[in-house]
C-alpha cells in the first residue's frame, strides 16, 4: 500500500522514516479531534470575512468540516489511524471532500491551531470537572443534613482532639471542594482567550480579524503577543494543578473512610456494591473503591509534574516537546473526573454507625479544652489554666479516677461535660461546631451550591451555543 504524502513534504527529498513517524505521531489526538474541527470552522469563516476565500468556498469547507465532525464523533481513533496528528488527518479528509480544502490553512499554523485545540479542550473539560464537584458537594450536603447531631471524635495527629458533629466534618470537605470549584473558575477566566491568528510565531501578512474568530469561538479576549500565544502552556499547568489539588482532597477523604471502615474504628459500613472480597479469606470485606480513589489520586499529581518537567527549560516559540504535554493533560482530566464520580457514589451510599461514633467521642479527657475555657472565663490566665488541667489529666490517667473527681479534689470549680454533645455545644463561635453554627454553615453551603450551579449553567450554555452555532444547529 502506497504511503500517504505528507502535507508539508515540499521541502524534502525523502519521506519520513516509518519508525520516526511512529515515534513522533500523536495517537492521543483523538481527545481533541472535535475541538480541532470546531476551530477550523471558525477559521474558515474568518478567511471568508477577510476575503481570502469566497463565500462559496467557505460554505463548501464548512459543510465538509461539519460532516467530518460527525465522523470523528462516531470514532475518532479510527479516523486518526495512520495519520501524523489530528490536524493533518482533518486537512487530508477535507481536501478529499472539497476543492477549496487546501486553502483552509491560509493564515494559520499548526502552532496556533494546537494551542486553540487545547484551550477548547481545557474549557470543555473544566466545565465537566465543575459539574462533578457540584455533584459531590450536593452529596456531602445531603449527608450532613441527615447527620446534624451525630457526634464523633475530631482528630488532630490522628489522636482524639475534641468532639465534633459529623455534619461539621462533612462540611469541611464541602469547603475544600468549594475552593476547587473557584480555582477552576479562576483558571478559566484568566486563560479564556483565543490564540488563533498568531500563526507559527510572528502573526500573518493576511488581513484576518482575530477579534472576529475569538468571538465565533466564545472567547472574550484574543492574544496580544503572537510569540506568547503559540508558546504558552500555562493554562495546561493551571488545569493540571487544579485537578491535582482536587485529587489530593479526594484522597484525603478516601483515607478517612478507609480508616473509619476498619474494625478498630467501625464508624462506617461500606455497601457491598463498593466493596470487594478476598481470594483466600472468606470473611473479608475490603474498602477497595476508597483505596482506588486514594491510589489513583497520585496520577493527576504525576501529570502536573510531567507537564512542568517538559516545560521547565523550553525557550519561547513552539517546539515538539510541547506535543507531549497532551497525554498528561488528558490523563489528568479523565482520572480526576472518575475520582469525583466514584467519590459521589461513595458518600451517597455509605452508612454511618452513629452509636459507635458517639461511644468513641465520650472520653471525658477530650473535654479538657472546655474546662480550660471555663477557668479562663472565671479570671485565670490561659497558660495557668492549661497547666492546671494538664496536671489533672495526668493524675486521672495515673490513678484511673474520673477527671471531674480529680478536679473537684483539687478544689477546681468547673462544669465537666457529662456527654459529648455538651462539649460540642460550648463551641458556638463563628464556623465552630455547635448546632447553631452548623445551621449557619448549612445555609451558606446551600447558597454556595445554588450560586455555583447558576454560574456553571451559564458557562455550559455559552459553550454549547458556540459549538452548536459553528456546527449549524
Amino acid at each position: 500500500m502506497k504511503s500517504k504524502r505528507d502535507l508539508w513534504s515540499g521541502r524534502f527529498r525523502k519521506r519520513l522514516d516509518p519508525e520516526a513517524r511512529a515515534f513522533s505521531s500523536s495517537p492521543e489526538d483523538a481527545a481533541i479531534a472535535r475541538h480541532d474541527i470546531i476551530g477550523s470552522i471558525a477559521h474558515a469563516m474568518t478567511l471568508r470575512r477577510a476575503g481570502i476565500i469566497s463565500e462559496r468556498e467557505s460554505e463548501e469547507i464548512v459543510e465538509a468540516l461539519r460532516s467530518i465532525y460527525k465522523e470523528v464523533s462516531a470514532d475518532a481513533a479510527e479516523f486518526l489511524s495512520g495519520e501524523e496528528d489530528v490536524h493533518m488527518a482533518v486537512e487530508r479528509r477535507l481536501t478529499s471532500m472539497s476543492p477549496a480544502g487546501p486553502k483552509l490553512h491560509t493564515a494559520r499554523s499548526r502552532n496556533d491551531q494546537i494551542a486553540l485545540d487545547l484551550r477548547l479542550y481545557v474549557r470543555e473539560n473544566s466545565l465537566r470537572m465543575m459539574r462533578g464537584i457540584i455533584s459531590l458537594q450536593k452529596a456531602l450536603l445531603r449527608r450532613a443534613s441527615g447527620e446534624r447531631s451525630t457526634v464523633l471524635p475530631g482528630y488532630t495527629h490522628l489522636q482524639h482532639a475534641q468532639p465534633v458533629y459529623l455534619s461539621h466534618h462533612l462540611l469541611a470537605h464541602f469547603n475544600r471542594l468549594e475552593r476547587d470549584f473557584r480555582r477552576i473558575a479562576s483558571d478559566m477566566d484568566r486563560n479564556c482567550f483565543s490564540p488563533l491568528g498568531a500563526c507559527a510565531i510572528a502573526g500573518t501578512s493576511h488581513g484576518i480579524d482575530v477579534r472576529y474568530s475569538s468571538s465565533l469561538l466564545g472567547f472574550p479576549r484574543h492574544f496580544s503577543n503572537s510569540i506568547d500565544a503559540t508558546s504558552d502552556r500555562d493554562f495546561v499547568l493551571d488545569a493540571c494543578y487544579s485537578n491535582a489539588v482536587t485529587a489530593l482532597h479526594l484522597s484525603s477523604m478516601a483515607e478517612e473512610f478507609i480508616l473509619w471502615s476498619s474494625a478498630e474504628f467501625s464508624f462506617i459500613d461500606i455497601p457491598d456494591e463498593l466493596s470487594t472480597g478476598s481470594s483466600i479469606m472468606p470473611h473479608k470485606k475490603n474498602p477497595d473503591m476508597a483505596e482506588h480513589i486514594r491510589g489513583l489520586a497520585s496520577r493527576p499529581i504525576s501529570d502536573l509534574s510531567g507537564v512542568a518537567t517538559i516545560l521547565h527549560s523550553l525557550p519561547l516559540g513552539y517546539a515538539s516537546d510541547l506535543q507531549h504535554v497532551k497525554r498528561y493533560l488528558f490523563d489528568s482530566f479523565e482520572v480526576t473526573s472518575s475520582l469525583l464520580s466514584v467519590a459521589s457514589s461513595f458518600i451517597s451510599s455509605v452508612r454511618f454507625n452513629r452509636e459507635r461514633m458517639r461511644e468513641a467521642a465520650s472520653d471525658p479527657l477530650s473535654y479538657s479544652v472546655e474546662i480550660v475555657d471555663q477557668l479562663v472565663q472565671s479570671g485565670m490566665a490561659f497558660r495557668e489554666a492549661h497547666e492546671l488541667v494538664g496536671r489533672a489529666v495526668l493524675k486521672s490517667l495515673d490513678t484511673g479516677k474520673a477527671l471531674s473527681d480529680v478536679l473537684s479534689q483539687a478544689g477546681v470549680r468547673a462544669n465537666v461535660p457529662s456527654v459529648p454533645e455538651e462539649s460540642v455545644e460550648m463551641r458556638g463561635s463563628e464556623g465552630g461546631s455547635s448546632l447553631e453554627s452548623i445551621r449557619k454553615q448549612m445555609r451558606r453551603a446551600s447558597s454556595v451550591v445554588e450560586r455555583e450551579g447558576r454560574e456553571l449553567g451559564a458557562a455550559e450554555r455559552r459553550y454549547e451555543r458556540m459549538v452548536d452555532t459553528l456546527l449549524g444547529k
